[in-house]
């Protein structure tokens, strides 16, 4: 077999690209900059938003027609800017605080990205990979450290919203189009693990995603967007407060007929959010909303299928299809008990039902499932300076049941079809202490633990079989900060991760896994932050042991069923090491440059079953980057270009690295928007993306599929694009 390979376009080296780029934009912006008045200065991408000219109740009409000069203050270079995360430790710190590397992501920081959905954001990030197998929302796969290997085993990156896991209790990965960006306020990103603090998923990190909140007065937003492949959607938020009461409601929609032939989307959705002051102490809110999704899946193609038409469907696939519905209601609270001690508490339940199939010319795979999750968490901060150190310390609780009900049908031609008819439910329970003590007013020592439960029960009723089991695991954390000057912080950690197998795992569709155990991990890491009002840098450097890492292996026998499927097994240990690298800086007022640099190294260090010793995980490159430039013109208007690019992979299931790898590419995204104030109550934003400028052919994701002999491919789009507006109206 030949090496898939871009036929139309040239293979374009990102940094020589984005340098000229660069050049050729800092000369335009230099001689409008003497023409005409700049804007303000603007919000990075890794740092709070300022308000916009006009925005706040103090702004005065026609405050946006007053002249700003550019900035000549050297010193903006080292004036320390706060920057607030919460996921990280459950509670609100300062960035340069945390021993980890943490990136927030807000509303301002979203809009100008020129991002489609969260996940195509979120793919700019170091530590990050993000793969894509349908050329719509539904087929994103996130992934923090490597673990993106294209098995299709279960997540070990939690993501949350709102404080809500939407990790699915049946693949334990998040279905992305069920988070549209236009709902979301921000998104903080913390890499490596967080057990000590969240428990299962969260061995390589969590995504935690805050939606839009009502404050006093009255605030709409409405917005539209059309595009190529016959894309269409539009939402609208609107929000406000009054007395000791605020709501809000959102409701989108969408509809994409995908580059590809058969991967449509249609997408409704809507939610509500209500919450009441208390007494000036803190907030007691529910919020709830409904999702219902219309999907197609296009399938993998081979190379010879790929050089006639890249946006047919995968042959045999006509009928397939993925009919989901969802909803969700959430009671939460955060109070302030004394002036020492908070509470905080979030009841949440969540209820999806799917309607798929699946085939090629070899096979039909028709599901059915019906999932329930039911979570509680609930936890005590406390904030105390005893002998004049500041001490803080949060311990909690957290319980969650999941139910599912899943029935298949697997027919490989020409033996006779599979059935399965399973009903499982999985119990976990943990409980946390997590605290922090200011050594000094520049070092902070900060450790933890956690104790996890889970148990597990299933019957398969058309096998006649039965499941049980329980895991326990307790995961330490400690680290030590050191604020070494004012917008620099060093750290050096050491953390267990760990996760549960997911219902797909355990009680898989081929046979239930009795013999799964828990993966944990092992990570030390050391890195170092940087916040000022100009710059902002992250380096984070890590070793990640991971003993009995959940991996469906193809060359392992599976006792279930005659074919070989593959099975999913415990690898005795996966050395997972890297570097990331992130940062930005904003020479001037009206320029900005970032980049990102990720080093994934994943080799399978010992593998007692199938003797995969010293072979590489598939999947995930070794190296891969980002690299853009924003530009902040007169009158409102905006520049953006970025570059990803991805070092070249073994495919899926190849786990013997002997097959040819899937090649390197880069891709440019442009944007140029308009953002306007008209007036006291109305601002206008205007925005046309270009994605993929250079129309390059190239696939995200390839393997060898493991129901039959092909090796085949998911072709990603070529040139695209994205058109929108928002008007927003507040009084």
């Amino acid at each position: 077999m030949q090496p898939l390979r871009a036929r139309a376009v040239r293979f374009v080296r990102p940094l020589p690209f984005v340098v000229w780029l660069l050049a050729a934009l800092a000369v335009l912006g230099a001689a409008m900059a003497r023409a005409e008045p700049l804007s303000p200065p603007p919000a990075s991408a890794s740092e709070p938003a300022r308000p916009e000219p006009g925005a706040g109740a103090g702004a005065e009409p026609g405050a946006e027609e007053a002249e700003i000069q550019p900035s000549v203050d050297p010193s903006g270079f080292l004036v320390p800017v706060p920057e607030v995360a919460i996921t990280a430790a459950r509670s609100e710190r300062d960035v340069l605080d945390v021993p980890g590397n943490v990136t927030v992501i807000d509303r301002l920081a979203i809009e100008r990205s020129g991002a489609r959905d969260v996940p195509d954001l979120l793919r700019r990030e170091a530590g990050v990979f993000v793969t894509n197998t349908t050329t719509n929302r539904e087929g994103y796969t996130v992934e923090f450290r490597g673990f993106n290997n294209g098995g299709g085993n279960g997540s070990s990156t939690l993501v949350l919203v709102d404080g809500r896991r939407v990790n699915e209790p049946s693949s334990g990965v998040a279905d992305w189009a069920f988070i549209p960006l236009e709902a979301i306020e921000s998104i903080e990103i913390v890499r490596g693990p967080a057990s000590a603090l969240y428990g299962d998923n969260a061995l390589a990190g969590v995504i935690h995603i805050r939606t839009r909140r009502a404050a006093k007065g009255v605030r709409g937003v409405l917005s539209g967007r059309t595009g190529s492949y016959d894309t269409d959607g539009g939402s609208l938020w609107v929000g406000g407060g009054a007395g000791p009461v605020r709501a809000s409601a959102f409701l989108d929609g969408e509809s994409a007929d995908g580059y590809r032939e058969r991967s449509d989307l249609r997408s409704h959705r809507g939610q509500l959010d209500v919450a009441f002051d208390v007494g000036g102490r803190g907030t007691i809110g529910v919020r709830g909303g409904y999702d219902s999704q219309v999907r197609q899946r296009p399938g993998a193609l081979t190379k010879e299928e790929i050089e006639d038409d890249r946006r047919q469907a995968a042959p045999g696939g006509d009928r397939d299809f993925d009919r989901v519905r969802e909803r969700y209601g959430q009671l939460y609270a955060d109070v302030s008990l004394t002036d020492d001690l908070t509470l905080r508490l979030d009841r949440w339940h969540r209820r999806r039902a799917d309607r798929a199939q699946a085939s090629d010319p070899f096979f039909e795979f028709t599901t059915q499932g019906d999932d329930d999750a039911n979570g509680l968490g609930t936890w005590l901060e406390l904030d105390v300076e005893p002998l004049g150190h500041r001490l803080r310390a949060i311990a909690g609780l957290d319980l969650l049941q999941e139910d599912r009900d899943f029935d298949s049908a697997f027919e490989l031609f020409p033996f006779p079809a599979t059935l399965s008819a399973t009903r499982a439910r999985r119990r976990l329970y943990g409980i946390f202490l997590q605290t922090e003590l200011h050594l000094t007013d520049d070092l902070i020592l900060s450790g933890g633990i956690r104790r996890d439960s889970a148990h597990y029960r299933g019957e398969d009723r058309l096998l006649d079989a039965s499941f049980r089991a329980r895991h326990e695991e307790w995961s330490p954390k400690g680290a030590l900060t050191w604020r070494v000057a004012e917008p620099v912080s060093l750290y050096v950690s050491y953390a267990r991760g760990f996760r549960f197998p997911n219902f797909d795992e355990a009680f898989g569709i081929f046979g239930f896994s009795p013999g799964l155990v828990p993966q944990t991990s092992d990570t030390y890491e050391v890195g170092a932050k940087m916040r000022t009002e100009r710059v902002t840098a992250n380096l984070a450097v890590y070793h990640m042991d991971v003993e009995d890492e959940i991996f469906l292996d193809p060359l392992a026998p599976n006792p279930f069923t005659p074919f070989l499927v593959g099975v999913n097994v415990n690898v005795d240990r996966v050395r997972h090491r890297g570097v990331e690298l992130s940062g930005s800086v904003r020479p001037f007022d009206w320029l900005e440059v970032y980049g990102s640099y990720t080093l994934d190294d994943v080799k399978f260090q010992r593998d007692s079953l199938t003797g995969l010793d010293g072979r590489r995980l598939p999947l995930t490159p070794r190296h891969r980057g980002t690299a853009g430039v924003l530009l902040y013109l007169p009158y409102g208007f905006e520049v953006g270009v970025n570059a990803n690019y991805v070092g070249s992979r073994h495919v899926a299931n190849d786990v013997r690295n002997e097959l040819p790898k899937l090649p390197r590419y880069a891709t440019y995204d442009v944007r140029v928007g308009w953002r306007r104030e008209i007036g006291e109550h109305v601002a206008l934003v205007l925005d046309a993306t270009c994605y993929n400028a250079t129309d390059r052919e190239y696939v995200e994701f390839g393997g060898v599929s493991l129901f039959s002999p092909r090796i085949a491919f998911f072709p990603a789009p070529e040139r695209h694009y994205l058109v929108g507006a928002r008007v927003e109206l507040r009084r």
